[in-house]
């Protein structure tokens, strides 16, 4: 097998964005469908709401653990090696997940088709920066983007419709035949990347890195965790703080660390970050709930629910390239605080919304609310990501990158903590009757309500950054 060097186009570079852009609408197209026919599973699973969050959250918590490690992990073995296995596991995990009726199993293979899911985000960005020449590669990345918000769109739909037609099983089959193209397209264009360099994979601070968001995680959604709690959850909470620990101590005596705490302390990295984080729990607040409210409460079936969840991201896709080209004349200060407020009017419709009995305003509620959060996310996300990388040093750029890749998976786990297990304490604990609808609706408005605070805060952090920084 060829190898090339950075600096030179490659001939097959086409057939290697194709098969990038697959990767990345395996993993959003699959996570998108998952979560619109989440209440459909949950029934025929047998399980509670708290439980279901950890079909989706598994996901997101393996993905968010290991895209780091992975990206280093593919200087050593190769980013064409790591690449192709990632096609096959996923491909492997779908089946897993497609056979099984078991919670747990499906639990596992949605673990399992994430760690194929960092294999192919991981080296995707960085085989198409080496195979396409440098007055190419902003719209080789683009259109990787693309996919991204097509794999959004078109989950909802394409997974309701299939969920109606031959049950929820068969959204992971849909999967296999994506990943069996991807695996031969990449067979057939990717070649052996150069080696620019030796990279070093610190096993300490990634150790402590996965043990402590492990532990957190599993802290925030402990409705997992059947037996023994007395015993795992204080163990949980040691764990994290000292694994959190160790690893900010670390990070802050290595030279090249895995995250570079310091940079915090620039202003627009900083609030950016922590803004980027905000703006994905509003979204996946919505994203997470909002199907068990159209199953529950207007009945809808999963065909018509995936319909309704279609409208965000048909709105991202509209908005977002927009945005980006908005924020090179006005700054991005302005366009990511807009976002982040019209993510809080959004959620505050949804609240509003579910307080209401059956009437027109109810579904125009629905309808204003999704629109203005499509809207706020697709307006937040690129003025937000150029301010963040803007603020960082050049040498620091590829840092800055992951840094804000695993605080969008950050935000998006924080989301479904809320929907899922502060819903169902809420619902437990703070309704009058839990199993009534009226319960779940008032447990809902009030995720919503705070929801809605999150993303005022959001504002606030992006009000905080510095105009003249951005313009720069």
């Amino acid at each position: 097998m060829m190898e090339v060097d950075a600096t030179v186009a490659y001939s097959k570079r086409w057939i290697v964005l194709w098969s990038v852009g697959i990767a990345t609408l395996l993993s959003t197209l699959n996570n998108s469908i998952v979560n619109t026919i989440l209440p459909i599973m949950e029934h025929d699973l047998h399980i509670r709401l708290g439980q279901s969050e950890w079909i989706v959250l598994m996901y997101l918590l393996v993905l968010s653990l290991l895209l780091l490690p992975m990206g280093r992990l593919s200087d050593f073995i190769g980013r064409r090696r790591l690449f192709l296995v990632g096609f096959l596991l996923f491909a492997i995990a779908a089946v897993v997940c497609g056979i099984t009726d078991d919670y747990g199993v499906l639990v596992f293979g949605r673990g399992l088709m994430a760690v194929a899911g960092s294999m192919l985000l991981s080296v995707g960005p960085a085989l198409l920066t080496t195979t396409f020449p440098r007055n190419q590669r902003g719209k080789a990345l683009g259109l990787q983007a693309l996919m991204t918000y097509l794999g959004l769109a078109l989950g909802p739909v394409v997974g309701g419709a299939l969920t109606d037609w031959l049950g929820w099983n068969s959204v992971f089959y849909l999967t296999i035949p994506f990943a069996l193209a991807g695996f031969l397209l990449a067979l057939w264009s990717v070649p052996q990347i150069q080696k620019s360099g030796t990279a070093r994979l610190d096993v300490a601070s990634t150790a402590t890195f996965i043990l402590s968001l492990a532990a957190l995680v599993l802290l925030l959604n402990s409705s997992v965790i059947t037996s023994m709690r007395g015993l795992v959850l204080p163990a949980l909470a040691v764990l994290f703080c000292l694994t959190a620990f160790l690893f900010i101590r670390r990070q802050l005596n290595l030279q090249n660390p895995l995250v570079d705490l310091p940079l915090f302390r620039v202003r627009n990295f900083g609030f950016g970050t922590l803004g980027a984080i905000l703006n994905y729990l509003c979204f996946f607040v919505a994203l997470f709930l909002l199907p068990f409210y159209l199953t529950r409460v207007l009945h809808d079936s999963a065909g018509i629910t995936g319909l309704w969840m279609t409208l965000m991201p048909l709105v991202m896709m509209i908005s977002a390239p927009l945005a980006g080209a908005w924020s090179d004349r006005v700054g991005s200060r302005i366009l990511s605080s807009v976002g982040m407020a019209a993510n809080a009017l959004g959620l505050a419709a949804f609240a509003v919304m579910a307080v209401l009995g059956p009437s027109v305003v109810r579904t125009s509620l629905l309808l204003t609310g999704l629109l203005v959060t499509g809207l706020g996310t697709g307006l937040f996300a690129a003025p937000n990501n150029a301010a963040i990388l803007k603020a960082a040093p050049q040498s620091k750029q590829g840092m800055a990158s992951g840094t804000l890749a695993t605080a969008r998976y950050v935000g998006m786990m924080a989301g479904i903590t809320i929907g899922g297990s502060l819903m169902d304490y809420i619902l437990v604990r703070f309704t009058a009757q839990p199993s009534s609808l009226s319960g779940f609706e008032e447990a809902v408005a009030a995720v919503m309500w705070i929801g809605t605070a999150f993303g005022i805060l959001g504002m606030f952090c992006t009000l905080a950054m510095q105009k003249h920084r951005l313009e720069t």
